[in-house]
């Protein structure tokens, strides 16, 4: 008896510790059930699916207990809510990874502890230690090593285990992220050095034009990150671009028109997916509520796969369940500020989802964590101020 009232006692003096712990530990759940989903067969996924759908909504609650009920949680329970009675279960529980994100999206987003300093180091290296094993299970023969062959580079795509290159490619960008977001102001040159040579080598093998994008994006950000940290912007700018990216992610297919020089330039530098997207809109259009979309096909029986989030997420989805999403993200962007170091980062990753639906996957980008990589309000200046500020004090 005595034990369990010290145990309690323990819980209430860290109360706050020990939901950081659990709230690190569900995040954690979300990365190895979305990387998990390339190699599980659908029962067993469903396994997992659930379990971290659970750790996730224990999350909230515990969240809801200890901070009480805002804005962004009462939508958060509708939102839920709607996507659990709309959205057909196979879609977030096996066959669309996007769909179990925006869920866990849902409840973790507005769970997260601004406070917790260590969340992005610790997810850091857990993503580590799931390559490791990955990588091990590839070197016991365990997973395959699937390759791609790219006649017009006479080049062979590497998986090593990842069960595709971009996938490989994907899995190396996040802890790009991570690696940036967990550095001090300065990153040494050192370190950069190293990016630049891992960043070319993984190019090398998965030939990955996306991968290597966001990696000089990322990069760049990192080299300058100690000036861009000194620039706060608005959250109603970050929100405002974020749904310029939805909207131009979508209309860019919707329009898209083959014979346009234009089109067939923004068909090349995102690597064929508007003309992708196109032939689907083309067939299905948009609807209202969610709804099963038929894969096509080629002349040949080859499957045409449309990988833009925006246009993808949209038809399956459909208009009621697809507006979730931005809407969520206005409540935890409008009414705070940003560095132009975060929203550099941020703005990347929703332009990858254009090509690949990760770019917008909690489980790939922790840095859709708005919440957390939003500026303290004591602190808080937009760029606007800070030029106010320094007028003010070069006449003081």
């Amino acid at each position: 008896m005595n034990l369990i009232k010290e145990e309690w006692r323990f819980f209430l003096e860290n109360k706050n510790k020990v939901y950081q712990c659990f709230y690190t530990i569900a995040l954690i759940a979300v990365v190895y059930t979305y990387s998990f989903k390339r190699y599980m067969v659908d029962d067993t996924y469903v396994e997992f699916t659930l379990f971290s759908l659970l750790l996730s909504l224990v999350t909230f609650i515990w969240h809801l207990y200890l901070h009480k009920w805002s804005k962004e949680s009462l939508f958060a329970v509708i939102a839920v809510g709607i996507c659990l009675v709309l959205l057909p279960s196979e879609f977030y529980l096996i066959d669309f990874a996007p769909d179990f994100s925006l869920l866990s999206f849902f409840l973790l987003s507005v769970s997260v502890d601004p406070k917790q300093s260590n969340l992005v180091t610790i997810i850091f290296y857990a993503k580590i230690l799931l390559a490791i094993g990955i990588l091990l299970f590839y070197i016991n023969g365990k997973i395959p090593d699937v390759t791609l062959y790219r006649p017009a580079k006479h080049l062979v795509r590497h998986s090593y285990g990842f069960m595709h290159p971009n996938s490989l490619s994907m899995f190396i960008i996040s802890l790009f992220y991570d690696f940036s977001l967990m550095r001090k102001k300065i990153v040494p040159i050192s370190e950069i050095l190293w990016l630049i040579v891992l960043g070319l080598l993984v190019f090398s093998i998965t030939d990955s034009r996306t991968g290597l994008l966001i990696f000089a994006v990322i990069l760049v950000t990192s080299l300058f990150k100690k000036q861009l940290l000194a620039y706060k912007i608005s959250g109603k700018f970050v929100f405002q671009s974020i749904v310029a990216v939805f909207v131009l992610g979508t209309l860019i297919s919707y329009f898209y028109q083959a014979k346009s020089s234009v089109f067939d330039f923004l068909n090349s530098i995102l690597s064929g997916r508007p003309k992708n997207a196109h032939a689907y809109i083309k067939a299905y259009g948009f609807k209202f509520l969610p709804r099963r979309v038929p894969d096509l096909h080629y002349a040949n029986g080859a499957r045409i796969f449309n990988e833009n989030y925006y246009v993808d997420s949209l038809m399956r989805q459909g208009i009621l369940v697809y507006l979730l999403f931005p809407i969520m993200i206005g409540l935890q962007t409008l009414k705070k500020r940003f560095t132009l170091y975060h929203f550099i980062l941020i703005l990347s990753a929703f332009l990858i989802a254009m090509i690949e639906d990760y770019g917008v996957s909690l489980g790939i980008c922790t840095i859709l964590l708005f919440n957390y990589f939003a500026v303290p309000e004591e602190t808080s200046y937009s760029i606007e101020e800070n030029q106010d500020l320094k007028q003010q004090n070069l006449r003081a």
